[in-house]
């Protein structure tokens, strides 16, 4: 499965608000949450890099951001991805030249202690610059900024998002839908479909009237609902 968008979910009941869940999207709309674990799972970030111009950089192909009030965080599809954007920062122009002292200073500002725990972790020099060194230094320093971070699963929940393949009509106003999933098609009043939108739980787009009302209508590109399959229900009961 690859991940093409990501975002902020609210946290689960009870958590406190820097719990916040991350939702991610895949090719097909489909929906997966994380919750629990680490932050840095939670985001595919392992350096728990903050949202800023480098971290959500094209180059870096980050798919979204997701945090809290007080901070937000780069996500990324995976933790290759997330992981390279560690090392290159810490490999570029701006954290190279830097002291491990100095650059513990600059990566996380809330924390005093973050190059105490460094230095205890790797037995490095923290005077040493990140580019005096060796590859088996430097191997050593990232994975113990990863380790400081934390990197602990949690729970993921997959929630598939559904295509609609009909409609029933009444007096020509869309009355039902029929939504195709994992057990077979299904008939679902226009209440239930709309609260499904507004789950992002259909391909379909939410549009919100000027009065207030709501009303579904076709993704982008995609063929009209009228279009893909109508039966009149003239005379017959609405199916709730």
């Amino acid at each position: 499965m690859t991940f093409v968008k990501a975002r902020a979910g609210p946290a689960n009941y009870g958590d406190p608000e820097d719990r916040f869940t991350v939702q991610y999207f895949d090719e097909d709309g489909n929906m997966t949450i994380r919750s629990g674990g680490k932050r840095a799972w939670r985001c595919n970030n392992p350096g728990n890099l903050k949202k800023s111009p480098y971290s959500i950089s094209k180059k870096r192909r980050a798919i979204g951001f997701a945090g809290d009030e007080s901070d937000v965080y780069a996500v990324y599809p995976d933790y290759e991805t997330g992981h390279e954007a560690l090392i290159v920062m810490l490999r570029g122009n701006i954290y190279s030249p830097l002291t491990l002292k100095e650059a513990s200073k600059k990566y996380v500002q809330s924390d005093p202690d973050h190059i105490h725990k460094i230095v205890k972790m790797t037995k490095l020099n923290p005077n040493q610059t990140i580019k005096s060194l060796t590859d088996k230094e430097f191997e050593i320093y990232w994975k113990a900024i990863e380790e400081n971070e934390g990197w602990e699963v949690g729970r993921e929940d997959f929630i598939e998002k559904w295509y609609i393949t009909g409609v029933h009509k009444k007096r020509g106003v869309i009355t039902e839908y029929l939504v195709e999933k994992n057990d077979g098609p299904t008939w679902i009043s226009k209440e239930h479909a709309l609260k499904l939108a507004l789950e992002w739980r259909l391909h379909a787009t939410l549009v919100h009237m000027k009065n207030g009302h709501l009303f579904l209508r076709p993704e982008f590109g995609s063929k009209s609902f009228e279009l893909v399959f109508i039966i009149q229900k003239e005379h017959e009961e609405i199916f709730c």
